[in-house]
């Protein structure tokens, strides 16, 4: 990205001391029309050239609606980018690895493959090399971007490769930072919701001077920001106990659909306090679902209820519900697992940035430029995801867990698996002599020896599931630039660099199962105390204590301190991602024309990434030797992932006048064409071309079009191709089930693949509710992903409208070899969809599904098409008749139409957007009133209808329509003094809710489903 020619100069004095940012975005507006673009191109277009479709955010939007986090703003504002790959919103990734991340989408193509710059360059990647984590490219984790030091957010869509490389296949991201600022900003800001929740703190110092006689710049900013997090339960009827969601019908409900809507569902097969049972074996389930399972083998009591233990234990006592419903598993209502208990709406985080920009004129024809950042954050989990031990979880070949099971499994490296029932004795002294009676009994009269009884339970109790990610990002940024002149032409050149460092640590508290068996094998000394039964041998990896305490597992949350710290390994990870970045560059005219001068751009750029995930001793496993490892706990042995890349990259530009304004052409007022290319060597990914060539012409000053086509190319990623194989745990929707044989993209040719497999209907499949055990790895022999896009845009700026801009662009984007981790549910579907991969999985004789082998594929291509239209209109309110003291009005605002964005895998196509993560229109209005020291923006935010599920029949969702929702936000800000300001901001002012059953995505309708929240930000200027 080249500046103009003095453009730093020229900005100087817009952040002298006094300036209000409401004059500098009015200034702004007003010379819209000769705006400088640079981003997109390496050389400098306004207006009249620019080929590139796209918008701006400015400073004073994300100040005035008080973002904390810059994905979740880009979402809001700008209607052309969709749901990141990781966000604080929701439970992020359910293996805790890159908690607090925020990575940005681009129209629905995925974080990956939209590149993200700050002012020109790369940022280094936040995602994790381990194949558990959030994502599988180089996505940039923008809440490291220090908000304060915005000065303006560029987005550019489609193919931007050959002006700066591999992943910008939907688009580029531009942050320009404030490098001129000058005087001191003081920032304070609180946020909460009217349940006075989730609060939010930011503060942030800056301070810029000059020196030298103004021939340098220095910029010093401090930002810290915290968010306390929001949990399911404190919404109990949108999102948490209360709250309907999808599952199939109650047991003898005539109920047409396959899924319909259920309030309150529970867990009754599992609960935190134990369901005792007379048979662990393989396959039972404690609870009775007449007509879906075989029978229960729960221990009831004389009213033929199941029983639980009570929260203290001391109890056994009735497990209630309302209706049990069909899938087995959950009833309605009742006393059963309450998984909202348990879920995370928003994570809890904190992050302080350390900056500093600078600059300085060497010579007036040499400059420098310098950028250094440390960022360091924390962000964590409030609640336990906890595991599930049981008999049915992973169907018949489930094994009860007891001392020698594990040990026997661990003997054998079989791959049986070990989280079965917990496998009890009946003179387990936590147990009282009422609860050991009634147990006893029902063991005796079902034929069982006494001596053993079984516990369906989640294990909630022992923080498991909890997380932790420990952050660092450092980032040194600088350059000279200059300009020469010789061969009577004028070339302007630079050198610039960048090096970045981005640390993750991730902390979970894991069980150690050969020290839990110990622990639960509990007994009694001489005196009566209650000690772990002698004969034990601790697991070789490292927990809290390595002193055997009896753990309690009866009831919730009543094993003491110690046999946790016995039990629990808090399982640590790091990952280490590094970039270095240089770029040289020149620029100059070739020639004259009689519409200008034909300029030039020639460049060299080396890159060099590389990523390395360390899983840590718990997570490795105990080694075996061999090259052998065994887990230590629930969680399958992860191999540590590592690798590197290098590129050569050389790069051009050529523009070229054909017709300017003083040719006075009737029809054609400006006429321009450009073209750049870029030639990489990457040492993995081998020699490719990408390039661009574009056009724009203007019929008048006031209308014009632009265009361009461009192919670009997303790199494999280190993740992607060097994950080692592995083992680990999956679950999916079986296309031959009842659940699944009616949807896909034809439900007919899946339901006759399904057909002649031999699969009848209806056909109940563990994999359904259940996970197996399988393989998943990088692909070392993955290819390129090539894009192919086109853009056109008209533009509108009437001068008999002064004040008024309006640009429509249509977007279309077609990716091919596209890389995705294929799971085992997309796997399946694309086998009896397509009749593709189904050698990447096996069943049984039952059709049961056994094993799988899954990771990442060139699976086919994603094509996506949309419109989009962005418009301002800047209107003094003198043009009425009245006094300038009246004010001004600016309307702005984005509407984006997706015409479609669908993946083809095999000879399947899917529809990507109509869902409410993606509805097809999209539309964010500003209203600003400007007033002297007043401020004033309503903010509408629009959703179109849109469907919960996309390509299903009829009958598979009952209320899978979705209607169109609107939200309003407003913000009042008043300069109190010359100094000091302050913005008051009310989110979801009406308190709008989604109409019942609120069953959309959580990212996209945050905002109206914790309800109305407020804003306070007080500034102090000088």
């Amino acid at each position: 990205m080249k500046k103009e020619d003095g453009n730093n100069k020229k900005t100087k004095n817009s952040h002298k001391k006094g300036l209000k940012t409401k004059e500098v975005e009015k200034t702004s507006i007003k010379n819209n029309v000769e705006q400088i673009t640079v981003t997109g191109t390496r050389l400098s277009q306004t207006r009249l050239t620019n080929v590139m479709a796209g918008s701006s955010i400015t400073a004073a939007q994300i100040h005035r609606r008080g973002y904390t986090d810059l994905g979740i703003a880009l979402m809001r504002e700008n209607t052309a980018f969709t749901v990141g790959n990781n966000s604080p919103i929701g439970n992020q990734n359910s293996n805790g690895m890159g908690a607090g991340q925020s990575f940005v989408s681009l129209l629905g193509l995925g974080s990956q493959r939209t590149l993200t710059l700050v002012d020109g360059m790369r940022v280094v990647g936040a995602a994790s090399a381990s194949p558990f984590g959030a994502g599988s490219g180089s996505q940039v984790d923008v809440s490291d971007i220090p908000i304060s030091l915005i000065k303006r957010i560029d987005t550019k869509l489609g193919g931007a490769g050959a002006a700066y490389g591999a992943d910008a296949v939907a688009g580029v991201v531009n942050y320009q930072l404030d490098d001129h600022f000058k005087g001191v900003d003081i920032n304070a800001q609180g946020n909460w919701t009217q349940n006075l929740d989730e609060p939010q703190e930011r503060v942030s110092f800056k301070a810029g001077t000059g020196f030298d006689h103004d021939r340098g710049g220095v910029v010093f900013d401090f930002e810290w920001r915290q968010a306390a997090g929001l949990l399911a339960n404190q919404r109990p009827d949108v999102l948490g106990a209360n709250a309907a969601n999808y599952n199939q019908p109650p047991i003898g409900s005539n109920n047409p659909y396959n899924k319909t809507i259920i309030a309150a569902q529970r867990g009754v097969q599992a609960t935190t306090t134990g369901i005792p049972m007379y048979d662990g074996s393989g396959g039972n389930f404690p609870v009775n679902f007449p007509g879906i399972n075989n029978g229960g083998t729960g221990i009831l009591n004389s009213q033929g209820q199941n029983l639980i233990f009570s929260q203290n234990g001391k109890a056994l006592i009735p497990l209630t519900y309302n209706r049990l419903l069909q899938d087995g598993y959950t009833a309605q209502g009742g006393n059963g697992y309450n998984p909202s208990d348990f879920t995370q709406l928003y994570t809890p985080s904190h992050k302080y940035n350390f900056t500093t920009l600078g600059h300085y004129d060497i010579t007036d024809h040499i400059h420098a430029t310098w950028q250094a950042w440390y960022v360091k954050g924390s962000a964590a989990s409030k609640v336990p995801s906890g595991i599930i031990n049981s008999s049915y979880e992973n169907g018949s070949s489930t094994i009860p867990l007891t001392q020698d099971s594990w040990l026997a499994n661990r003997a054998n490296n079989a791959a049986s698996v070990v989280n079965g029932p917990l496998a009890l004795n009946t003179n387990n002294p936590y147990l009282t002599a009422d609860e050991r009676s009634t147990i006893m009994n029902a063991l005796s009269a079902n034929g069982m020896p006494t001596n053993t009884f079984y516990m369906s339970r989640m294990m909630n109790d022992l923080g498991l599931g909890m997380f932790r990610t420990d952050s660092q990002m450092m980032r040194f940024q600088g350059g000279l630039n200059g300009d020469f002149k010789a061969l009577n032409r004028q070339f302007n050149w630079s050198l610039r660099g960048v090096y970045g460092r981005y640390i993750e640590d991730d902390y979970s508290p894991s069980l150690v199962i050969q020290n839990f068996t110990n622990a639960l094998n509990a007994t009694t000394d001489a005196q009566g105390q209650i000690i772990c039964a002698p004969g034990y041998s601790n697991a070789s990896v490292r927990t809290g204590s390595s002193s055997c305490s009896p753990l309690n597992p009866f009831g919730y949350n009543q094993m003491s301190e110690a046999s946790r710290d016995y039990v629990i390994a808090n399982a640590h990870s790091k990952n280490i991602n590094a970039q270095r970045d240089l770029q040289a560059e020149i620029n100059s005219t070739l020639f004259h024309l009689p519409a200008g001068n034909i300029r030039w751009d020639l460049g060299y750029e080396h890159r060099r990434e590389g990523y390395n995930y360390i899983p840590g001793s718990y997570n490795q496993g105990e080694d075996m030797g061999g090259g052998v490892y065994q887990q230590y706990g629930y969680t399958i042995p992860m191999a540590g992932a590592s690798g590197s890349y290098y590129t050569h990259e050389a790069f051009g530009e050529l523009d070229i006048p054909l017709i300017a304004p003083h040719m006075n052409i009737p029809g054609v007022y400006n006429l321009s064409a450009t073209a750049n290319g870029r030639f990489i060597h990457n040492s993995v990914a081998g020699n490719y071309w990408t390039y661009m060539f574009g056009g724009s012409w203007w019929f008048t000053s006031d209308v014009g079009i632009s265009g361009n086509y461009a192919q670009s190319v997303r790199n494999p990623s280190v993740t992607e191709l060097f994950s080692p194989l592995t083992t680990g745990y999956d679950s999916g929707t079986d296309p031959c089930s009842d659940l699944g044989v009616g949807k896909g993209p034809n439900p007919a040719i899946r339901a006759a693949n399904c057909a002649a497999s031999g699969m009848g209907t209806p056909f109940h499949s563990n994999i359904n509710y259940n996970s197996i055990l399988g393989t998943s790895g990088g692909n070392s022999h993955l290819r390129n992903e090539v894009s192919d896009s086109y853009t056109l845009s008209m533009d509108l700026h009437p001068h008999f409208v002064h004040g008024f801009n309006m640009t429509t662009s249509f977007v279309d984007v077609k990716v091919k070899q596209e890389v995705n981790s294929l799971g085992l549910d997309q796997l399946m579907a694309a086998c009896y969809d397509s009749r593709t991969y189904c050698d990447t999985f096996t069943r049984d004789s039952n059709h049961q599904v056994t094993g799988f082998s899954e990771g990442y594929f060139n699976i086919g291509q994603q094509h996506m098409r949309v419109l989009q239209t962005n418009m301002s209109y800047f209107f003094p309110l003198r043009r009425l008749g009245v006094s300038d003291s009246f004010g001004s009005v600016l309307l702005s605002g984005n509407y984006s139409h997706y015409l479609g964005n669908t993946q083809v895998i095999g000879q399947s196509t899917y529809q990507l957007t109509g869902t409410t993560q993606s509805p097809k229109d999209l539309f964010t209005l500003n209203f600003n009133y400007m007033r002297g020291p007043l401020t004033f923006q309503w903010q509408t935010i629009w959703n179109g209808p849109s469907h919960n599920y996309v390509q299903v029949n009829a009958l598979a969702y009952e209320f899978n329509k979705r209607p169109s929702f609107a939200y309003y936000n407003m913000t009042i800000g008043y300069d109190i003094t010359k100094n000091i300001s302050a913005n008051f901001m009310i989110n979801n002012i009406t308190n709008a809710m989604p109409k019942y059953p609120r069953t959309v995505n959580m990212s996209r309708y945050f905002d109206a489903l914790i309800g109305r929240s407020f804003q306070m930000n007080v500034g102090v200027h000088f």
